[in-house]
């Protein structure tokens, strides 16, 4: 059998590993490497995969593009070089996470695939894409320190790929809320800075567990040592605390919900307004919600499941909202909405707005949602009309919601009717670009 082009001089690495479930690339290479004694990037570099690039300083970069996709040659040498199945490999990119969450689906982001480059809709899923964390992930540390089996008692757990969806906020099989820095250092955990999948790329005492961040000690950081703490042992009492136990079950009810969705035998479709419309879409009118709530909070103070985490999002809109307005003299006009559309960093508000968006969607119909939307929408409008726009109007929402935020009554007909005429195809397309 001929070998595909550019395989002749690659051979396959002396040991490889089998994936671990939802694992993502980034950690399948942290703990390939560790097993092989080399760095993250010369394996790479080993594996075949010529986008990671050396600089000037001979530094060893990975990519952040290498968690989203690869390219087919990219995918061959890898299967090639580990071993691995091409569903294995596809496996390991948050691109096939896209059948289920929106902001990895390019149906939903505005961009067709081009001609001649299949894969160029999906690389373009980690620009401008706040919704998928590509430059950092989050973890649970009981999840990471394995199942107790020989080779997670070696190598630890998964780092996941869900873990960089912002609505997997918590961990409910532990009841931990998903950390993004280090409990030692206060550094992201993976990553130096945006250009980098993995930090320390060359660093191969690292174990996988360990903190690779660089604790800030001076200018010279490429010359200090990684922080190295073990993420396991991060103690439970520097996570979020809420006092409400009726707080910290919806949040982990709300979370097994998602999770489900996310779940590749979980439901394709789910309820929105009261319509049916894809799973994956779903989670496009949450983050749409998701900003109107937080543009016009307290509007949606109400609405939140306990008094606890109405508490948790005053903060966190009372931040935004300065943000918004120290933004007004920017010249780019996208960047003051991102004051709102952006996803929280904590993992309570991000599950507290979150809640309260899942809520507001779960409406019978579309009335009964514009009875709860439509004073987010006027609320909206009276702050800031233009910036409201694309709020009123979420990229890749489903048509039902769309409707709900922008409808205007003309004569008798009815917002279902009005649904029904788009969904026919008799009026304008549901999505437009979002860049």
């Amino acid at each position: 059998m001929v070998e595909p082009s550019g395989l002749s001089d690659l051979r396959p690495l002396p040991r490889s590993l089998d994936p671990l479930e939802d694992e993502s690339l980034p950690g399948y290479l942290l703990r390939l490497s560790h097993r092989l004694n080399i760095g993250p990037g010369p394996l790479v570099l080993r594996a075949g995969l010529p986008n990671s690039r050396r600089d000037r300083t001979t530094l060893i970069r990975i990519p952040v593009s290498f968690a989203v996709s690869l390219d087919e040659p990219d995918i061959t040498a890898l299967c090639h070089s580990t071993r691995l199945s091409r569903r294995e490999v596809d496996g390991l990119l948050l691109a096939s996470l896209g059948s289920r969450y929106g902001a990895l689906n390019p149906a939903y982001r505005g961009r067709q695939p081009h001609r001649r480059r299949d894969s160029f809709s999906t690389k373009r899923l980690q620009y401008n894409n706040p919704w998928v964390l590509t430059t950092r992930t989050q973890y649970c540390p009981d999840c990471l320190a394995g199942d107790g089996s020989e080779i997670q008692r070696s190598l630890g757990g998964a780092w996941r790929r869900l873990w960089r969806l912002p609505p997997v906020f918590c961990c409910p099989s532990h009841e931990r809320f998903l950390r993004r820095y280090c409990h030692h250092c206060g550094e992201l955990v993976q990553n130096r800075h945006s250009n980098d999948l993995i930090a320390r790329p060359r660093d191969s005492e690292l174990h996988p567990l360990q903190c690779r961040g660089t604790p800030r000690q001076g200018e010279l950081r490429a010359a200090s040592p990684a922080c190295g703490a073990d993420l396991t042992q991060a103690p439970k009492d520097t996570e979020p605390i809420l006092a409400d136990p009726g707080s910290r079950q919806t949040l982990f009810a709300l979370q097994r919900r998602f999770l489900s969705f996310l779940s590749p035998d979980g439901p394709k479709e789910v309820s929105s307004v009261g319509w049916i419309i894809p799973t994956a879409q779903y989670f496009q009118d949450l983050r749409g919600v998701v900003a109107l709530i937080f543009m016009t909070w307290p509007q949606a103070r109400p609405h939140a499941a306990t008094p606890e985490l109405a508490r948790a999002i005053d903060a966190e809109a009372a931040r935004r909202h300065g943000l918004f307005h120290s933004r007004g003299a920017e010249p780019r006009k996208n960047l003051r909405s991102t004051a709102y559309t952006d996803p929280p960093d904590d993992p309570v508000v991000t599950g507290a707005a979150l809640e309260i968006a899942d809520r507001l969607l779960r409406s019978p119909d579309e009335n009964a949602a514009a009875e709860l939307l439509v004073p987010l929408v006027e609320e909206a409008k009276r702050i800031h009309q233009p910036i409201s726009y694309p709020l009123r109007s979420p990229c890749g929402a489903s048509i039902p919601l769309l409707v709900v935020l922008a409808y205007h009554p003309r004569g008798s007909r009815s917002r279902r009717d009005h649904i029904q005429r788009i969904a026919e195809g008799h009026s304008i397309r549901a999505t437009s670009s979002c860049d």
